[in-house]
């Protein structure tokens, strides 16, 4: 079975039709060479080595009407006298690896390289230079290689450019998203925030106009001047969201003692500070903790009879969180509903906190918590109420100004 390189037929015929050829031959394993007129008029060369598979081997077939020749890598390997005139069909052409046969196709199971046909002989010395001679595609497969990695390169260059345009046009488009979301939080926080504030000074002013009322003219004057000093403090460290504990106990001991004078009865307050609290670089949210100290005195103790306590503590309870506990030991809240004391007032306030609290953790991404105790005894009696309050220990002050 022979294994066709090249080829140009004689005649149309299945059989003895090649005008030239050089085949492999899987039986002998040798290359081989040959022209052909017909039947009877033929010549055939093999090499005198056997082939290895796997390696490359230079084949030149040399003919005219007198001899034949077949060289294999530069050395001849016959010389046979041709007493035939060449002849190819002149309907067909050179094919490479195909014996263009119907009878038997066959196709060339290798690689051919470097092809060249000559219209003349070439000498012993010519054959012998091409074989020596440099090859002309011996940086193809190279070249080969580095097209096909440029374009690779250049493809996943391409696609990183691509991606990374993708990245920051989803990453732009996200940060615009959360933006107009932290805004929408700022603002709600700022619309809640003002609520809480005329909140804070209709109580007041509500004092005040009940000891004018009962003609408590000294205390009324008393309780406006410490009340203007007091809402002048608040306005001025409103500009911010957060305040410094320093201050808001500031503010606290100071709507104590004016919430004082409402009440025969003295109130017994007690404001501690856990270990390990920088009272000047701790900050919580402004009017956080005003409102249920308010509740505690105007919902719990105002209406008890007998000693009215009122504890205030802020304490670490782990190492980023702040705990703050107010605490009375006023009627309690169901009470207190039942005798319908300004109940919507309380619950409005707390309302307005349990809101904040909630968009101060969305916006922040932190922790804020409340938690509203009644305290009872073993027989279910109210001992008074209790409000913890849960927050980050914040060491940088939120500005207003500049929350975007």
């Amino acid at each position: 079975m022979h294994n066709v390189v090249i080829l140009t037929k004689s005649w149309e015929g299945d059989d003895f039709f090649e005008g030239y050829n050089i085949d492999y031959s899987y039986y002998s394993k040798r290359i081989m060479a040959g022209v052909t007129h017909s039947e009877e008029d033929q010549i055939t060369i093999k090499s005198t080595d056997t082939i290895a598979m796997g390696k490359w081997y230079h084949a030149v077939l040399t003919f005219d009407n007198s001899f034949v020749c077949f060289y294999l890598d530069g050395i001849l390997q016959s010389k046979v006298a041709k007493k035939f005139p060449t002849r190819y069909l002149a309907t067909d052409s050179v094919m490479l690896g195909n014996s263009a046969n119907q009878k038997n196709l066959r196709f060339f199971n290798g690689s051919i390289d470097d092809v060249e046909i000559y219209h003349r002989v070439l000498s012993n010395e010519e054959v012998l230079n091409l074989y020596k001679a440099s090859n002309p595609n011996r940086y193809a497969v190279l070249k080969k290689w580095i097209i096909i990695l440029s374009t690779i390169i250049i493809f996943f260059t391409i696609c990183v450019f691509l991606i990374r345009i993708r990245i920051k046009f989803v990453v732009e488009k996200e940060k615009e998203k959360i933006q107009l979301e932290l805004n929408a939080l700022e603002q709600q926080i700022k619309m809640l925030k003002a609520q809480m504030d005329p909140h804070f000074i209709f109580n007041s002013l509500n004092t005040i106009l009940q000891l004018i009322i009962t003609q408590q003219n000294d205390k009324a004057e008393i309780y406006l001047t410490k009340f203007s000093k007091l809402l002048r403090e608040i306005l001025e460290s409103n500009t911010h969201e957060t305040i410094s504990l320093a201050d808001e106990l500031e503010i606290l001991k100071k709507y104590l003692e004016i919430e004082a004078l409402r009440f025969d009865e003295f109130i017994i307050s007690d404001i501690q500070i856990g270990s390990g609290i920088d009272v000047q670089n701790t900050f919580i949210p402004h009017m956080m903790i005003q409102p249920f100290v308010e509740n505690s005195i105007w919902h719990g103790l105002l209406s008890k009879k007998g000693e009215k306590i009122l504890k205030v503590k802020f304490e670490i309870e782990s190492e980023n969180t702040l705990l703050c506990i107010i605490e009375d030991n006023g009627v309690g809240r169901m009470k207190s509903r039942l005798a319908k004391i300004a109940e919507d007032n309380a619950s409005l306030a707390i309302n307005f906190i349990e809101q904040r609290l909630e968009l101060m953790s969305r916006k922040y991404k932190a922790s804020y918590s409340l938690e509203l105790i009644d305290k009872v005894d073993e027989k279910q009696q109210s001992l008074g109420t209790r409000v913890e309050i849960t927050m980050p220990m914040q060491k940088t002050q939120y500005d207003k100004s500049n929350t975007n």
